[in-house]
């Protein structure tokens, strides 16, 4: 997002800063939608299942979306944003469309598991706080790619070719050592 607001603002502040807003709104209103589906799955899971249960629950989540991350196979659709309307669609539009399908988390990749271990841990464990949890993470990347994108449309985008790859990587498996400690804390914690 940031390669495509950060020519914007180079070109049309205005138009930048429409796109930005356009992707803040389409990503609170996603992210809304699927906190009332993980607020209403989450308190089913209360009803049917002990606090214990749901523990466990998360700590096999973890586990797994860390193991997944280390060994580099984050779960996650091959899926970009539809790129065909950038040229196509006015920028704060093409902000509330973006927004709101990466925002839905299900439809686009994944660079880390973080995502899915943020739903499994609020829906099995708080699911009240679903719509802070993710709304929270949508201003959070927002925020994130506006100030990427500053920063680019002063300083210029880098040329990143292959070389940013190996960071992906180097991430993925941070993350998922950092997945497999939070379950070990949970799982040591609760005993």
């Amino acid at each position: 997002m940031a390669g495509v607001a950060g020519p914007m603002l180079r070109r049309d502040k205005p138009q930048g800063t429409r796109f930005l807003t356009g992707l803040l709104v389409g990503g609170s209103i996603a992210s809304l939608l699927l906190a009332a589906v993980l607020f209403g799955l989450g308190t089913l899971l209360e009803w049917w299942l002990p606090p214990h249960a749901r523990l466990v629950a998360v700590a096999v989540s973890l586990v797994v979306l860390g193991l997944a991350d280390i060994a580099n196979r984050t779960p996650h659709t091959w899926r970009q944003v539809p790129q065909a309307y950038v040229r196509s669609i006015p920028p704060g539009r093409l902000g509330l469309v973006w927004g709101f399908d990466l925002s839905l988390l299900f439809t686009t990749q994944k660079s880390t598991s973080l995502t899915w271990a943020a739903l499994a841990g609020t829906g099995l464990l708080v699911p009240s706080a679903a719509g802070y949890v993710l709304v929270g993470m949508t201003v959070l990347g927002v925020l994130t790619i506006a100030v990427r994108s500053v920063y680019y449309s002063v300083n210029g985008m880098p040329d990143q070719g292959d070389r940013i790859r190996p960071w992906f990587t180097l991430i993925r498996r941070t993350c998922g050592v950092a997945l497999l400690a939070v379950a070990a804390v949970v799982t040591l914690g609760n005993w």
